[in-house]
């Protein structure tokens, strides 16, 4: 899939400032938060390992800058933590709390017609 696509599906989908921040990663380094233009985004991995993809887990993720700390939930789907990546075990809300930073603004997909989904912690 094209990634200027990608951008346009996810922008008519979630809104404008969601698909911005979560095109923040894409592509070759470097990451930079469209706001504040710092290269600190950082990424919580979330996994389940009682779900197996292949040599990984189902995995659903938080992502957010450092230095602005506004940040997303990810947009439904199917995501994976790879074999060695380091992760926070699903349902462990002490660990997620503790991992976030404080202060931390989630930046929320805008709900669209029919089909659209606002996404949140599982």
């Amino acid at each position: 899939m094209d990634i200027e696509y990608a951008l346009a599906r996810f922008r008519q989908q979630y809104g404008e400032e969601y698909a911005e921040f979560l095109a923040a990663d894409w592509g070759p380094p470097p990451h930079l938060c469209p706001y504040c233009q710092t290269k600190t985004l950082r990424k919580l991995l979330i996994g389940d390992p009682s779900k197996k993809i292949g040599n990984s887990i189902s995995a659903k993720w938080y992502m957010w800058c450092e230095t602005c700390l506004r940040g997303i939930y990810c947009p439904p789907g199917n995501y994976a933590v790879p074999a060695g990546k380091p992760y926070v075990t699903r349902g462990d809300e002490a660990a997620i709390r503790s991992a976030l930073p404080a202060g931390l603004k989630l930046i929320q997909p805008v709900k669209r017609a029919a089909g659209a989904a606002n996404s949140g912690p599982e």
